[in-house]
């Protein structure tokens, strides 16, 4: 299957500082070891190579196009009409991100730069504007909040971009659905709290981090949006549900949350990401990474490499159909969470949701 191109772009008004930004952002993409190629648009006519050179004397003898290479190089210049940036992404397939500078109204996903007495006022359509990067205080209506990044900060601006590339590249999300709910009585995925049912809740958190495949595993109801996965090895528990989404699958790692935690936030979510990501990224992370709130270890609050999946089916048909031993096995790496401990309560029977409402 042939790689679709990612492309980010980098955005804002004529001296908003992008072209800046863009080289500053290269050798940081590059310590994380990832392959990073740019694409500009010219409104305008543009000399496409040096007068003199001869390359440049062939176009100018009527040649459509002309190329030139080395031993570790090339460049090609041809004359076509109806040219596009998705048609040279193809150029760079090696590339795992690809940065448009400019791109102000268009619908790739995009941070755009103002800056103070140039472009104090953001331009861009709002949909797919992941962050505005400023270099003065930013005022918006807490309904309509988008993130604000310093310009000045660029290692806090190519983390941001990394989480996004990283979360639509890499990552998927598992919710595990398939308690049995016997304490409770009713299946706790369809119990409601603020006008949503468990699982809309959870599959929301999932949408809001911008995860495209988002996996149910074991839901029984009716209202569900999204993938329901069946038990490869039915009652073998959060196991069983664990190793059929992993082979459902097509991403490397998934994160995974039970549907019985609704209190649990898009924060502590979005940290657990980062921090697994940039660990995995740096060549010290281990293959899961699960959170931590006081003395508590979370092991189905966390992000796993989908390929654990023969880990797990071994322990399913041999071992104890233990999650930790998992853990034991595969090696893991914590987030410790400072968020306040009821965040993480198992809302699991009538006691504790009738605390909730």
């Amino acid at each position: 299957m042939k790689k679709q191109p990612f492309l980010f772009a980098i955005s804002g008004v004529k001296n908003s500082g992008k072209t800046t930004l863009i080289t500053k952002l290269i050798p940081l993409f590059k310590k994380y070891g990832l392959c990073t190629a740019t694409i500009k648009h010219d409104g305008h006519e543009f000399e496409a190579d040096v007068p003199g050179t001869d390359t440049y004397r062939h176009l100018q003898a009527g040649a459509y196009g002309t190329a030139v290479f080395s031993g570790s190089k090339y460049m090609i210049i041809k004359q076509q009409e109806a040219v596009s940036e998705e048609m040279l992404a193809f150029c760079f397939p090696e590339a795992d991100i690809i940065l448009l500078e400019g791109f102000k109204y268009s619908s790739y996903p995009k941070i755009e730069l103002v800056r103070r007495e140039n472009s104090e006022k953001t331009i861009c359509r709002e949909y797919q504007l992941m962050a505005v990067a400023a270099d003065f205080q930013i005022k918006q209506d807490s309904d309509k909040a988008i993130p604000v990044l310093d310009l000045n900060d660029t290692e806090g601006i190519a983390e941001f971009i990394l989480d996004y590339w990283f979360i639509k590249t890499k990552l998927s999300m598992t919710i595990l659905a398939g308690g049995l709910s016997s304490r409770m009585g009713v299946d706790k995925a369809d119990l409601k709290y603020k006008g949503k049912t468990f699982l809309q809740i959870q599959i929301e958190k999932g949408k809001q981090l911008g995860i495209e495949e988002i996996l149910v595993s074991g839901y029984r109801g009716k209202e569900c949006t999204e993938c329901i996965v069946r038990d490869r090895y039915p009652q073998k528990g959060p196991l069983g549900g664990l190793d059929a989404a992993f082979r459902k699958s097509k991403r490397e790692y998934s994160l995974i949350i039970t549907v019985d935690v609704p209190l649990v936030t898009v924060e502590v979510l979005r940290t657990l990401i980062t921090d697994f990501r940039k660990s995995r990224m740096l060549g010290d992370g281990q293959p899961i990474r699960v959170v931590k709130h006081g003395e508590r270890l979370e092991p189905l609050l966390g992000i796993y490499e989908v390929s654990l999946a023969d880990l797990i089916e071994m322990e399913i048909e041999g071992g104890k159909g233990r999650v930790f031993r998992v853990l034991e096995k595969a090696g893991y790496d914590v987030s410790e969470s400072p968020v306040p401990e009821e965040i993480f309560e198992n809302i699991n029977d009538p006691e504790s949701y009738e605390k909730l409402k």
